[in-house]
């Protein structure tokens, strides 16, 4: 009988208890030397506040690539290690008897900035690919031909990075990329994305921030309490918030916003906005929701004074000859009321007279005008009053090109 015929039956016979002893005195011996080494360093990894304990070593004559040793953390590929001021993405793991983790690094060569759906800006670091990638030319007949410059880089294959699509572009090195292709099953946790090199759109693209396709994708996020600005209640009242949400001028659907309130001892507020008086007193009460913040001042008093308020309702922007509905809402202590509306228009600085637009019609009973965009482009103020001019409020908008 071979010796390692009779180790395996005399394991079994132990229940498998040698081959764990061995593992768990293998795992007490490195781990006591562990920190002696000279290739001991702590490191964080993606980006957490939690240091890993490690070794890191030289993989080959390529400064740009290292290995990784962890034993109390379990690297992945995709994990982007911080390391001497440095970023390195680990492109391959080795799991060593689950006594130890292996890792290879890779230098990372910059970040990757997008868009996403919602107008986010997502981020991520990118390493290139050792070997050159294939299949760079088109097959036309019997001629290949041979495009602009092309990269293939490997990024983190994540919920985000899920997103990327052929003809995706990017920003870095000075210029913009186009994805052709991309991998996403070679390598477990890892994108290979294979870019050519693409024409700057000043239109489109910020190139101070290295972000393509910026322009009129990125979130504007912004967010209005149409109560006003100003409301007075007594104590025996309350009063709901009503808070509109928009990105890039379209209505965001069952927005989760975040109140806070300047007082707590003064009135409370819970999730949906509902505003309860504690005490008379004045509180500031903030509506948030993601970058965008508004403000409200109630006075809780003995007894109800009166604060009118209105707003505009409508698109931010008009094309060139184009038209554009606006609709009115008039409040009295943050409740809407019926009220007759009075619309005009001026030039940006709320003062001087504007060729920009003109209105075309509009119905002070059912509280709407329509603003015509003349051909010329720049910004317009619409203002609004009720017809005792009590509450007043403007907007700005945009002619823009149709295109």
């Amino acid at each position: 009988m071979s010796y390692l015929d009779k180790y395996k039956r005399n394991n079994n016979s132990l229940d498998g208890s040698i081959k764990g002893e061995r593992e768990e005195d293998f795992k007490l011996s490195v781990s006591s030397a562990f920190m002696d080494s000279p290739s001991y360093f702590e490191v964080l990894i993606n980006n957490k506040d939690t240091f890993v304990k490690s070794h890191i070593v030289d993989d080959s004559e390529t400064k740009e690539q290292k290995i990784i040793v962890t034993l109390d953390h379990q690297i992945k590929n995709g994990d982007v290690v911080d390391w001497q001021q440095d970023k390195y993405i680990n492109i391959l793991t080795d799991n060593m008897a689950n006594t130890y983790y292996r890792g290879t690094l890779r230098l990372c060569c910059g970040q990757l900035k997008w868009v996403d759906d919602e107008g986010e800006i997502n981020k991520r670091y990118f390493t290139f690919k050792s070997d050159p990638a294939t299949n760079f030319g088109t097959d036309n007949g019997n001629i290949i031909v041979l495009g602009s410059e092309r990269r293939t880089l490997l990024v983190s294959f994540d919920e985000d990075t899920t997103s990327f699509r052929k003809d995706d572009r990017f920003i870095f090195d000075s210029r913009a990329w186009k994805i052709t292709a991309l991998d996403n099953i070679s390598i477990k946790g890892i994108s290979i994305v294979t870019v050519q090199e693409d024409l700057i759109n000043p239109a489109k693209d910020n190139q101070e921030l290295e972000i393509a396709d910026y322009y009129d994708n990125v979130a504007d996020y912004k967010i209005q309490i149409l109560n006003g600005s100003f409301v007075t209640i007594n104590e025996d009242q309350t009063l709901q918030l009503n808070v509109n949400v928009t990105n890039r001028s379209i209505p965001v659907t069952s927005p989760v916003i975040e109140y806070t309130l300047s007082c707590t001892n003064v009135a409370s507020v819970d999730s949906n906005g509902l505003i309860k008086p504690i005490k008379t007193g004045s509180v500031f009460v903030t509506a948030s929701f993601k970058s965008a913040v508004a403000q409200i001042e109630i006075s809780i008093t003995e007894s109800t004074s009166y604060s009118y308020t209105c707003e505009i309702i409508g698109a931010d922007d008009i094309k060139v000859s184009r038209t554009q509905t606006y609709t009115a809402k008039f409040y009295r202590n943050g409740i809407e009321y019926p009220d007759e509306s009075k619309f005009s228009l001026t030039a940006d600085d709320g003062v001087s007279i504007t060729n920009l637009a003109t209105i075309g019609t509009q119905d002070n009973v059912n509280n709407s005008c329509k603003v015509v965009a003349s051909q010329t482009l720049g910004y317009v103020r619409l203002h609004l009053s009720n017809a005792n001019g009590l509450s007043t409020t403007n907007k700005r908008i945009k002619i823009r090109p149709l295109f």
